[in-house]
């Protein structure tokens, strides 16, 4: 429990504006987002591009997380979401 909390604060944090959260989080989170990826799109150049693409919809988006759900949860969520769109595109 004591991991979803931390996360929680880290996420209240980054919707202040606090950079040093998003680090934080993009630190603990960027290998597992990785792995996933890399699940899916299975070229490592390109699933760099994917990561990279769901580190900004992380920015754009982390003010709608509400915390009904595990932040993890939210941001794998988000990942598949990043990884669909790019395998559509193909």
């Amino acid at each position: 429990m004591a991991g979803r909390a931390d996360d929680w604060q880290l996420v209240q944090r980054v919707q202040g504006g606090d950079k040093t959260a998003f680090d934080v989080l993009v630190l603990k989170y960027q290998h597992k987002i990785v792995k996933l990826v890399m699940r899916y799109v299975q070229d490592p150049s390109e699933s760099q591009d994917v990561a990279q693409e769901v580190c900004i919809r992380l920015v754009e988006r982390v003010a709608s997380f509400r915390g009904d759900s595990r932040f993890s949860t939210w941001l794998y969520q988000l990942a598949l979401n990043a990884c669909r769109d790019h395998m559509r595109r193909q």
